[in-house]
Parts: C-alpha cells; sequence; structure tokens
C-alpha cells in the first residue's frame, strides 16, 4: 500500500467518522431543539396557570414550564417589583469579574439580572445612565427602547424617532437595549427570523407600572417568539424590552427568605449546531456580568 493510498484511507475514515459523530448530534438533540426547528414552530403554552406568589412586600415570583403539546420547550422564570418599595438602578463593572451571584452579594440586592451588550472588553455597547453619569458610547441611533427609572417611577421609552441620548438625559439611571418586544403601541418590534435560538433575557413595565424581570432556560425562543408570548394576558405588560441573552442570561432573587438562582444555557445560530448545544447543557458555566440591573429594598418608616 502506497503512502498516498494510507492517507486516502485515513481521509475517508476521518471524514466518515465525522459523518457519524454528527448523524448523532442531530438525532438526539433536546426536544426543544427539535420543536424550534419546525416550520412552522407551534406557539407554545403554559400547562398551569402562571400565578404570582408574595415573596416580599411589593416584590412577587412566578415560574411556569412551556410545552408544545406533550412536549417540554422552555422554563420561564419571572419577578416583579413595585419600584415605590424597590430602588432600581444600573450597575457597570468596567474589569468584568462579578458574576449575578457577587452583585447580589455585595449589593444586598433582592433582584439582580444582566443587562444590555457589552464588548470584549466589557464596554457597554449602548448607553446607560448610572447614578446620573453617562456610560456607554458618546453617540447612537436607536428605534427600539430604553428602561429608564426616576424616583419611585420606571418605564419603557419607545426612541424611534428620537435622540436616545438627549432623551435619557433626564434621568439618573437608564439602559437602552434592543429589541422592543411589546412597544407602546401593542407591536412586537423584533425581527422574525428563525435562525437565533438563545436563552432570553428581558425587562417589562406592566399595567400597575411595576418592573418584570424574566429569562427563559433554553434556546426554544428566538426573539421575536419572546415577543409574541409575552402578550399573555396572565403577564399584563404594557412594554417590554429585549435584553443580552444566551448563556449568560443570569437572574438572582433573595426576598423575605426566598432565594432563586437562575441561568440561561443556550445560544446556538442555526438549528443544526447540535455540538455547541451539547457544550452548553454539559458544561454550564456561570457567567461574569459587566452590565446588570439591579434591585434593592428601599428604606421605610415602620417596616
Amino acid at each position: 500500500i502506497t503512502r498516498r493510498s494510507r492517507w486516502k484511507r485515513t481521509a475517508v475514515g476521518a471524514a466518515l467518522v465525522m459523518s457519524l459523530s454528527w448523524i448523532v448530534l442531530y438525532a438526539t438533540r433536546p426536544p426543544w431543539l427539535r420543536v424550534a426547528s419546525m416550520d412552522p414552530v407551534p406557539a407554545p403554552v403554559n400547562h398551569s396557570p402562571i400565578e404570582w406568589r408574595t415573596r416580599a412586600p411589593g416584590l412577587e415570583t412566578t415560574e411556569t414550564d412551556l410545552y408544545v403539546k406533550q412536549t417540554k420547550v422552555d422554563r420561564m422564570v419571572l419577578v416583579r417589583m413595585d419600584p415605590e418599595r424597590y430602588e432600581l438602578s444600573v450597575r457597570w463593572d468596567p474589569t468584568g469579574t462579578r458574576t449575578a451571584e457577587d452583585w447580589q452579594k455585595e449589593l444586598g440586592a433582592a433582584v439582580v439580572t444582566n443587562g444590555s451588550y457589552f464588548s470584549e472588553s466589557f464596554s457597554p455597547l449602548t448607553p446607560l445612565r448610572i447614578s446620573g453619569e453617562a456610560a456607554g458610547p458618546s453617540t447612537y441611533s436607536s428605534t427600539h427602547g430604553a428602561l429608564v427609572v426616576r424616583g419611585t417611577s420606571a418605564d419603557i421609552l419607545d426612541l424611534r424617532e428620537k435622540d436616545a441620548l438627549r432623551t435619557i438625559t433626564a434621568y439618573p439611571e437608564a439602559m437602552v437595549s434592543y429589541p422592543l418586544l411589546l412597544g407602546p403601541d401593542g407591536k412586537n418590534r423584533a425581527v422574525d427570523s428563525k435562525t437565533w435560538l438563545a436563552s432570553r433575557n428581558f425587562v417589562g413595565i406592566d399595567r400597575r407600572g411595576w418592573v418584570v424581570f424574566g429569562a427563559t432556560k433554553t434556546g426554544f425562543f428566538t426573539i421575536h417568539r419572546l415577543g409574541e408570548f409575552l402578550k399573555h394576558p396572565a403577564l399584563d405588560l404594557r412594554a417590554a424590552l429585549n435584553l443580552d441573552g444566551g448563556p449568560l442570561v443570569g437572574q438572582v432573587v433573595e426576598a423575605g427568605g426566598y432565594s432563586r438562582r437562575f441561568h440561561g444555557t443556550a445560544e446556538i445560530s442555526r438549528s443544526a449546531d447540535s455540538l455547541r448545544v451539547l457544550w452548553h447543557e454539559k458544561f454550564p458555566t456561570n457567567w461574569t456580568l459587566p452590565i446588570v440591573l439591579v434591585a434593592t429594598p428601599r428604606e421605610r418608616n415602620g417596616e
């Protein structure tokens, strides 16, 4: 057997092994990915009512498993807070060394969730306002939204046809992000892409004016699909804004003796990327979060 023949046999063998490995990975995709790869993708439903539980005065939580027929495709956790009882703030760590748990312990926070997008050097990619000071890019154009906080009220502003930087300057705490999942007109502004699947993270404002943080576990939701689900009447949202997602999704709740630590597990750019799915699920990482949203209890006389 010549050297060239041996090389060809080796190459063919390697190609065969790789092909078989890919076939096995594709065939053993998790249930959520198989459903998310359908065309069209069926809408998920919660098999039990979304019921909110009070964990502390002005703070409630809920969580629900989502199904398509009999297949569980995701888990969503939510926490909502009265901004009159909880002070909301934007935090940024330029060193990028703190996890959600680290932030919670350091600040004594009731809730911590990851915020908007950041670069490889941990710099904000969208404008922020932190204790009245600007952070992030000095020029920015947005057709989506911003979470803004002033005193005991919070809101999500529509930045379409507005100067984003000038608009948020009026607020001591603000975070620009995208896309706007639920605008003031009730419409979902996310592009309907079927290829980018990830654990999701969002902030919303309900019709009482309470702030809602939500996160999902798997990669079942495209961003557009998430926006459609957030129209669920039990959530009672009047506005919702997408935040950074993927396996870095982190939400920590510590309130009234209740504790919850939740982390995302998925991010893929195409449904056939089964190896990446397997890696995130089998080797989860507690990511550091340079940019977070934080809720801390306000001091109240007599309580």
